[in-house]
């Protein structure tokens, strides 16, 4: 087990430029930012060995992300801090794990911060993107949820280390 989770993210702002005449589109840097911002760190885990839900003996255990308008899908339960979360959207739908039809549609997770989902913050991931999350501690019967923004599920990979 590992005793801590290195992790890194970065973002690029692109802006394309429509072709036109002799030229085609060109993709160039966005003049708000003006360049790729990044950053890495490790987080200790406090034991070599620590707990991990959404994954056992190195294998993925998907969640079923419904379609939208359904009941939601906990990543987890209530009320438990997190050493780390990672949420992946697959790209495909749920078919008793990872399926084979592909799914654009995004992936909204919410972060409880009431009791059964009476106030949240969201944010939608798209197909193939995924977030980390360090450090996060959940209200009492607070906890992370997903569904589909779709009509088709979607399967996510997730590992919440405690």
């Amino acid at each position: 087990m590992a005793s801590r989770i290195k992790y890194a993210i970065s973002m690029t702002p692109v802006r394309t430029i429509a072709a036109s005449g002799d030229y085609d589109a060109q993709d160039v840097m966005a003049n708000d930012i003006g360049k790729a911002l990044g950053g890495s760190a490790s987080i200790n885990t406090g034991s070599a060995d620590h707990e991990t839900v959404g994954y056992a003996n190195k294998t993925a255990s998907y969640a079923n992300a419904p379609a939208t308008g359904g009941a939601k899908v906990a990543l987890g339960g209530d009320g438990v801090d997190h050493v780390m979360v990672f949420i992946k959207h697959t790209g495909f739908e749920y078919d008793g794990g990872l399926g084979t039809t592909a799914n654009s549609q995004g992936l909204v997770v919410y972060i409880e911060t009431s009791a059964d989902l009476a106030t949240y913050a969201k944010f939608t991931i798209p197909a193939g993107g995924a977030v980390c999350i360090p450090s996060i501690t959940l209200a009492a019967g607070c906890g992370l949820w997903a569904e589909s923004a779709g009509a088709a599920t979607i399967a996510v990979e997730y590992a919440l280390v405690l």
